[in-house]
């Protein structure tokens, strides 16, 4: 986590220096949290960014990814999405970015990097032996996941917390007055272990995750053969269940004024929870995501690093409505 944290700091400040270079004219965060985690992303992957914060630009590979989102957006029923991916042109961006993956798989197979990044923990139990079959398989797809799991979802948390700072301006004094006896270092940033720690941080993130979470639609689980009851209610077997985290997330029976934001309610006022149980929106069990710590910490870090140097309002002529 500490090696991966130094190189995050490089992009955080190429993401800086792109704001300042906007000299107080809007700034597109949807565009900007993009192009900085997916660069992100890309150096902890496979041990070089996508180089889009020094373009300005998409690179091919995410504009494939991004164009290939719509058709994902019918992926329940499972079916569904199978019938669509198998109809030639309709996920044709889709097999691309597949594709650019796998490719960037086999090169990093080839090479071996001198910083340590993701995919040197997955190769390392091959032994330096080519994969093939089931072990190239599963690569191929851990390729796709580390990509798209590790950046559009800390971007869609990144641009959702700014939305409700923007919309509830007294927490970012709230956030200053907790950054401000913290030491910086030379770059500007704060140390990661300081800012886990800040409540109302924690709360802010906590609050944006649970209103919008990064994946709200549901992970499908299986019962059991022999089925199982869940709070009195039985569930026949071998039965898909789904639990969307965005309706968790608004249920008033998890959490008092579920719609309002309110970071409080995850420290000082602990009784706006009826629930706690139902936040998970990094799943839960052991097949949450293994990535936590790391979002964490780069959205942690992203928001007070901004933060420090900038006021945050509505572009002109832009309504939150």
């Amino acid at each position: 986590m500490r090696d991966y944290e130094k190189r995050m700091v490089r992009y955080r400040a190429l993401l800086v220096k792109a704001i300042d270079e906007t000299k107080n004219q809007p700034f597109d965060v949807t565009k900007w949290f993009n192009l900085y985690t997916f660069d992100v992303m890309g150096d902890l992957a496979f041990g070089a960014s996508f180089g889009m914060l020094e373009t300005s630009r998409e690179h091919e590979a995410i504009r494939l990814l991004n164009s290939a989102m719509t058709p994902l957006a019918y992926m329940f029923p499972a079916w569904f999405f199978r019938l669509m991916t198998g109809i030639p042109g309709i996920a044709r961006d889709w097999w691309k970015f597949i594709s650019y993956c796998t490719s960037q798989m086999e090169e990093r197979i080839k090479v071996k990097s001198s910083n340590p990044d993701i995919m040197s923990c997955l190769l390392k139990p091959l032994n330096n032996q080519t994969p093939t079959g089931l072990d190239y398989r599963l690569l191929q797809g851990d390729s796709q996941l580390i990509v798209v799991a590790g950046s559009d979802t800390t971007s869609t948390t990144l641009i959702h917390i700014f939305r409700f700072l923007v919309e509830h301006p007294q927490h970012v004094d709230v956030l200053r007055t907790e950054f401000k006896n913290l030491p910086l270092t030379e770059l500007g940033d704060y140390q990661p272990p300081d800012l886990a720690e800040l409540k109302h941080l924690n709360g802010v993130i906590n609050e944006a995750l649970r209103l919008y979470p990064s994946v709200p639609s549901a992970l499908p689980r299986v019962t059991p053969p022999e089925g199982l009851t869940i709070d009195g209610t039985f569930i026949p077997g071998n039965t898909t269940l789904y639990c969307p985290q965005y309706v968790l997330g608004r249920s008033p029976e998890c959490y008092s004024k579920p719609e309002a934001f309110i970071p409080e309610r995850w420290y000082s006022h602990p009784d706006l929870i009826q629930d706690a149980s139902a936040f998970a929106p990094f799943s839960a069990g052991p097949y949450g995501c293994i990535a936590r710590p790391l979002a964490l910490l780069n959205i942690r870090a992203t928001v007070a690093r901004i933060l420090v140097d900038y006021d945050v309002c509505l572009a002109p002529g832009v309504s939150l409505n």
